[in-house]
């Protein structure tokens, strides 16, 4: 049996574990925030703040519709950093529950994925009323967000995959992995446009996946045109390879983690 078929017949088996520990997680997390669902909403427009400041007033840069330009994506942003972040922790972080009951590791990030998609989905409903507010006109094109929302989301999910995994066997995977997503940050273009890349390195920004989610997302957003649907498409199959081959990791290590753990 390969191992997109083993991991289908788990995912129908634990449906509704999953969606139980979803909810629950999530009812959790409101409990514990005196402000609740607003928070999800206040979250994402403060970080758009904080950024405006720096950029629009400090620098003296940005243009016209720069926040729409900045929360659309920031928010992804958000969303892949924090589900990379909570999927790396979430086998550790069950310790407890796997040394009592057999659960498929893979269940665990994406449990996390799904937790943080849900949030995001909040900030992408508030960045349409942004759209209202600076005047941004809808678009047909608005309906290929579920386009670009899906690739995103295979690419998350396969990176949680895999940093689960290495996350129960290396203890410094927290400080690696601070490092390199602000470098990752830095090096995607979320708070600039590619025109500010030098022309003869510009290539090199394209081999980051980001690159052609952030264009994708605001050509739909902001300038009522198509995503890239090529470059999605290679990074689709891209993130599908590495859905497998976490997936293979964590079968293959599936009776060691609790004895690590």
């Amino acid at each position: 049996m390969s191992v997109l078929k083993k991991a289908i017949k788990d995912l129908k088996k634990y449906k509704e574990y999953i969606l139980y520990t979803t909810k629950s997680e999530l009812k959790v997390q409101l409990s514990s925030t005196f402000l609740g669902y607003f928070w999800w909403i206040l979250d994402p427009l403060m970080y758009m703040l904080v950024y405006m400041l720096v950029v629009m007033i400090i620098f003296q840069r940005g243009g016209e519709n720069y926040p729409i330009f900045v929360f659309a994506g920031l928010v992804p942003w958000k969303w892949t950093v924090s589900s990379i972040k909570d999927s790396t922790k979430s086998i550790k972080g069950k310790s407890s529950i796997l040394q009592q009951v057999y659960l498929p590791k893979f269940i665990l990030p994406l449990i996390k994925t799904l937790i943080n998609t849900t949030k995001y989905l909040f900030g992408i409903m508030v960045l349409l009323v942004l759209m209202l507010f600076f005047k941004v006109p809808y678009t047909v094109h608005l309906i290929e967000f579920f386009t670009v929302f899906f690739v995103h989301f295979l690419l998350i999910l396969g990176l949680g995959f895999i940093l689960s995994h290495l996350g129960v066997f290396f203890k410094d995977i927290d400080n690696i992995l601070d490092f390199t997503l602000r470098f990752w940050f830095y090096v995607s273009p979320t708070l600039y446009g590619l025109e500010r890349v030098p022309e003869k390195v510009r290539f090199i920004w394209w081999l980051n996946p980001l690159t052609t989610i952030y264009t994708s997302y605001r050509n739909i957003f902001l300038e009522g045109i198509s995503p890239l649907y090529l470059p999605l498409l290679g990074w689709m199959l891209f993130s599908v390879g590495l859905i497998v081959i976490g997936l293979k990791f964590l079968y293959k290590f599936d009776k060691n983690y609790t004895k690590v753990i």
